[in-house]
């Protein structure tokens, strides 16, 4: 399990563009097979905002699908990354993998 968290930094005046966006871009996230789980989500700091965007991965593989062969590049709608002021992509290696079901 692959967890890719996209953590944007927006201000108070583009934060509801940026909220459309994002949630549009949720369906086309959800068309991807190998997405297991993603949540948007945001944290108000006195006049900006902190938007994550928290996507869990079946592999590797299914990551890569989405995002391309950079994984440091985000994936976002035309629009999205200029209303952006700081941009942060981390991938982590989920370590509480369940064992796979007897049969």
């Amino acid at each position: 399990m692959i967890v890719r968290v996209l953590t944007a930094t927006v201000s108070t005046e583009h934060s509801g563009r940026l909220h459309e966006l994002m949630r549009e871009q949720l369906p086309l996230l959800h068309a991807y097979e190998g997405l297991v789980y993603v949540k948007l989500a945001r944290r108000l700091v006195v006049d900006h905002e902190e938007i994550i965007l928290f996507e869990e991965w079946r592999d590797v593989a299914a990551m890569y699908a989405w995002t391309g062969p950079n994984i440091e590049r985000p994936r976002l709608l035309p629009g999205a990354e200029d209303l952006i002021e700081d941009l942060r992509i981390t991938h982590y290696e989920a370590l509480d993998i369940d064992p796979p079901p007897e049969s």
